[in-house]
């Protein structure tokens, strides 16, 4: 019997307020949409990478590199719902059903290939729906107090208690930094697209808490890897040539 697929997608919208065309932006010559794809499609877990835009500009880019895109609408509100919206529309295509899907961030262009897998393995757990990571950081650590560092306390079976903008838990010692990866199983990201918007998400303007809020578990997996973000145009100068060992 033929397992069923689990996807990688990658959402890319061209419009950011801070980075307009932020997915076409050059990282040592290859676009950085392009960088993530090779990344996703190297670590071999994938049935299949899709790049979903409502973009022509980013499409033609991909699809000149060999990546299959998925076109998807203006109006969707944030990267989960594009992803939704890609599987839709991949199924209706190949007539296959999704296990899981893995949302890859478009922003980060060196994505450690272990952490993909380790997802994988996360959302293929019993009574897995949602599953992230994180990686410890030392008390000294810059950055638990920067509110663009997400931070996340869990339980002691890993599963998320809590994501915030600010230092948690209160007092020193160790902290968890929030790396923005999430897998879906099928079922789970088909129910979140009916959630609506909760207090503390907006709160926060974080997503993953109007999940918490609704009861649904999100576990946790602890990474040593930790990959650089592309948030603005200055953090295309602090980007390492690639140097990738796995």
């Amino acid at each position: 019997m033929m397992e069923r697929p689990i996807l990688a997608v990658i959402p890319a919208r061209y419009g950011s307020t801070r980075f307009p065309g932020k997915p076409l932006a050059d990282v040592f010559g290859t676009p950085m949409v392009v960088r993530v794809m090779e990344r996703a499609q190297a670590s071999g877990v994938f049935s299949e990478v899709l790049v979903a835009t409502d973009d022509r500009r980013i499409a033609d880019v991909v699809e000149q590199h060999g990546g299959r895109v998925v076109m998807t609408s203006e109006t969707c509100p944030n990267g989960t719902a594009r992803c939704h919206e890609a599987v839709l529309v991949w199924e209706a295509e190949t007539g296959r059903t999704v296990e899981a899907v893995v949302n890859v961030q478009g922003d980060e262009p060196y994505v450690h290939l272990d952490q993909l897998r380790d997802l994988v393995r996360l959302i293929r757990k019993p009574g897995a729906a949602v599953a992230t990571l994180a990686k410890p950081m030392a008390a000294e650590t810059p950055g638990l107090h920067d509110p663009n560092r997400v931070k996340v306390v869990c339980d002691a079976k890993g599963r998320a208690l809590y994501f915030s903008r600010s230092p948690i838990p209160s007092g020193a010692g160790p902290w968890n930094k929030h790396i923005g990866l999430y897998a879906f199983t099928r079922t789970a990201l088909e129910a979140l697209m009916d959630l609506h918007p909760t207090p503390l998400e907006s709160r926060e303007r974080l997503e993953q808490l109007r999940w918490l809020e609704c009861g649904w578990r999100i576990d946790v997996g602890l990474t040593p890897h930790e990959t650089p973000s592309v948030d603005a145009p200055e953090d295309l100068a602090q980007l390492p040539p690639p140097n990738f060992e796995s």
